[in-house]
């Protein structure tokens, strides 16, 4: 834990040390990622300059031929030998580079042409070897034999006038109509000491960038120090000033929460009074709709029970109301009301709360919940009808399962009434298939889809109380 009397130093320091630890890390990954891409060109580099050498050097190859065979066609009616002996001394006196120059063999290896052998003129060289004791000469003959385009042979060959040995790289090519071997070579110290020199610039070049990034970045860092610490300074004084706030701020509170608990008191009571009217509504709103489904149950028997004090009344009248039409229309009211009776006792049980899973069968719950919406349904002239292919038994809370599907069957009838479509109609299909019960209700209008699906959503907390969570049930069209 800081404690608060340090806290102003830390507050201070901490971004000034962030700073400088940030531009060390970065002038490091700078100056690492530039000489680490100093090492790669400088491998790229060398890797060029070689290849780029080789083509020198067969372009000089390239060249003699080009010679030869220009002179050779000027002077085709001259004496060939005067021809060739002409072309060998120019040959011998062609340079390159810093120390290039141009031999030629025959196949069978013997010297033509050499600036620095000239004892050796007509000599045999199949035996001859390098510094290394290498077969060169009949290594230059076979790969200028073997590729028409020429290639490249390393030796270790004395330099010119110096005598010390040193290696380098030939490119033989074979004239075909002469039978000459014409060969081209670079001496690698060469190539390496032109390497260095582009090497010792590129060096050059990165060491004053790398000097230039030093001194921006300790520069930039002065300056973001020094920004840091008059940022740091107006920080402190602002946390100063909020301290003394906060302290004024805590005296309020102070004063505040002596009159919180009787606020907090009031609102927990409206919020009680607010809960009680809202589950008032609600049972009202359920109340209305039981009252509703008994009005349409009772209005069919209650229009007979009318009918049937009709006719005891026109029988009076006509004195025909004997004892035995007394009896058998009172046998008929007393049917019609122990029907209502029963009907309330359905609606009673129908609404009360389960506390124990039971076994059940699929089809009775849909029927249970049908028997209680049909009245209202044929109110409205909306026929009903349950296909049954495979009835079956499931785990679960029945009355609850046969509520959804009531309240299911009640918004497909909004929806009807709503729309008006022509001979509405409601189909419950009832099949199993791969131990998942489907439920299928379908009406005949196109719009009742979404609607119902609205209902089906609406419910579906009270069906996955119903039923136990490994079964599924799917409303489709």
């Amino acid at each position: 834990m800081v404690s608060e009397r340090k806290l102003p130093k830390l507050i201070i320091l901490t971004p000034i040390v962030t700073i400088f630890a940030f531009a060390i890390v970065m002038i490091y990954l700078v100056i690492t990622s530039q000489y680490n891409n100093f090492k790669k060109e400088s491998a790229q580099l060398e890797a060029e300059y070689i290849d780029r050498q080789k083509q020198l050097l067969r372009e000089e190859n390239e060249k003699i031929h080009a010679y030869i065979n220009y002179h050779r066609n000027l002077y085709k009616d001259q004496n060939s030998d005067e021809v060739k002996k002409r072309l060998l001394d120019w040959i011998e006196s062609v340079r390159y580079g810093l120390n290039g120059y141009v031999w030629v063999h025959d196949t069978n290896h013997r010297l033509l042409a050499h600036p620095f052998r000239q004892e050796s003129i007509g000599n045999d060289d199949t035996n001859n070897t390098d510094a290394t004791g290498a077969l060169i000469f009949q290594q230059f003959i076979k790969t200028a034999l073997q590729d028409p385009r020429g290639g490249f042979v390393e030796y270790y060959w004395a330099r010119p006038l110096f005598g010390a040995p040193a290696k380098k790289i030939g490119f033989l090519k074979l004239e075909p109509e002469y039978g000459w071997v014409i060969g081209t070579g670079v001496y690698v110290d060469d190539i390496y000491a032109q390497i260095e020199e582009k090497k010792s610039q590129m060096e050059s070049h990165i060491d004053s960038f790398v000097h230039l990034i030093l001194l921006t970045a300790l520069a930039l860092t002065a300056i973001f120090g020094i920004i840091s610490y008059l940022q740091s300074k107006r920080i402190l004084q602002t946390i100063t000033t909020y301290k003394d706030q906060v302290a004024a701020n805590e005296r309020s509170l102070k004063e505040l929460n002596a009159s919180l608990n009787k606020r907090i008191q009031q609102a927990l009571k409206e919020a009680k009074e607010k809960e009680k009217a809202l589950l008032h509504q609600s049972r009202l709103a359920q109340m209305g709709e039981m009252l509703s489904l008994i009005a349409h149950q009772w209005r069919q028997p209650l229009s007979e029970i009318l009918g049937i004090f009709m006719e005891l009344e026109t029988a009076a009248d006509f004195g025909k109301a004997d004892k035995k039409y007394i009896e058998k229309s009172a046998k008929e009211g007393d049917r019609l009301i122990c029907y209502m009776s029963k009907t309330i006792d359905n609606f009673r049980n129908f609404f009360k709360p389960e506390h124990s899973k039971s076994t059940f069968e699929i089809k009775k719950a849909c029927q249970d919940a049908i028997n209680l919406a049909k009245s209202s349904l044929k109110n409205e002239k909306i026929a009903i009808n349950l296909h049954v292919k495979e009835d079956g038994k499931v785990l679960g809370y029945p009355l609850a399962f046969s509520q959804v599907i009531l309240n299911l069957l009640l918004n497909a009838k909004d929806a009807l009434v709503q729309k008006r479509p022509k001979n509405p109609q409601i189909d419950i299909e009832i099949y199993k298939k791969t131990k998942i019960y489907l439920y299928k209700l379908q009406t005949m209008a196109e719009e009742l889809i979404k609607v119902f699906m609205i209902g089906f959503l609406n419910h579906m907390s009270a069906l996955k109380k119903a039923l136990e969570p490994d079964l599924g049930y799917i409303c489709q069209k």
